[in-house]
């Protein structure tokens, strides 16, 4: 299942975040992909590092939030 956030919740984390450029950048991210997480956080992972670490088909974000509930 994918995580999504919607319009609303995107304008309401700008409000809280202000001027603070990296999360306007991922905010921005979000609203290109539709409030849609696991592909914004594949984009951006790749826009920072270069590289793509999962094969097609498989989700960066949903293996992260796998991990971290293992975790916790």
């Amino acid at each position: 299942m994918d995580t999504q956030l919607t319009s609303n919740e995107i304008n309401v984390a700008r409000e809280l975040l202000g001027n603070y450029a990296p999360a306007n950048h991922a905010l921005d991210v979000l609203e290109k992909h539709n409030g849609n997480c696991d592909t914004s956080f594949d984009e951006l992972w790749v826009e920072q590092n270069g590289v793509q670490v999962m094969p097609e088909g498989k989700s960066l974000w949903q293996t992260e939030k796998k991990v971290k509930r293992q975790i916790m």
